[in-house]
């Protein structure tokens, strides 16, 4: 049963409209001049990136912010969209466009999915305590309308975080194993090394590391 939810989540991930995909930022046409680079401690080891573009004598402070948590959630009802979409504030409901029921809500600043078959996604969170809040907020108010709701197996699905680093040249990274890189279609370069992570680089030194 696990496996086949996990399924489902990344299906109904794939029919998400685009607004809510495209998390990536492209910051390849800026390069920052304020980066912290520290050469107090000569001797320790700078952070080693694919293509070897740590400086030899400087390291930079590489600070990694979560940007967006995606949840699940299961409500254990079906739900009404159209019933929901006429008494709830905040939300938006275009069947002819995305047969699915997007609402907001500004504590935390989230926005959540709501399906027929009484499943909800949550996004926008940035840590797992956040993201499970909004969830029971988004619960809480379709519990109000009158639907028999319940929270039942809440999940982090997947993690989004950035990073600012150095600029990199994507050409030469582009030749190492793992790399993925089509300028013509995407700008930035895709690393998937690390096992359940997947790593998106662009020539200004930001990274996008997506993960579960």
């Amino acid at each position: 049963m696990q496996v086949s939810w996990m399924e489902e989540v990344n299906e109904e991930l794939l029919s998400l409209p685009d607004d809510l995909l495209t998390l990536l930022e492209d910051d390849s046409g800026t390069t920052s001049n304020s980066l912290d680079y520290s050469s107090q401690n000569g001797t320790a080891a700078a952070p080693e990136l694919p293509g070897g573009s740590s400086p030899e004598t400087q390291q930079p402070e590489i600070l990694i912010q979560i940007k967006n948590v995606v949840s699940t959630v299961k409500l254990g009802c079906p739900l009404d969209l159209h019933f929901i979409a006429r008494n709830a504030w905040n939300v938006e409901y275009n069947p002819q466009v995305f047969n699915r029921l997007i609402m907001r809500i500004r504590k935390p600043p989230t926005t959540g999915i709501f399906f027929e078959t009484g499943s909800l996604f949550c996004f926008g969170a940035t840590s797992e305590e956040q993201s499970r809040l909004a969830a029971r907020r988004f619960s809480r108010i379709v519990q109000k309308l009158g639907f028999p709701v319940r929270f039942l197996d809440f999940k982090i699905h997947n993690i989004m975080a950035k990073s600012k680093t150095f600029p990199v040249r994507l050409e030469q990274l582009a030749h190492r194993q793992s790399c993925s890189y089509e300028p013509e279609l995407f700008l930035g370069l895709l690393y998937k090394r690390i096992p359940g992570i997947s790593v998106t680089i662009y020539s200004s030194g930001t990274l996008w590391l997506c993960g579960n």
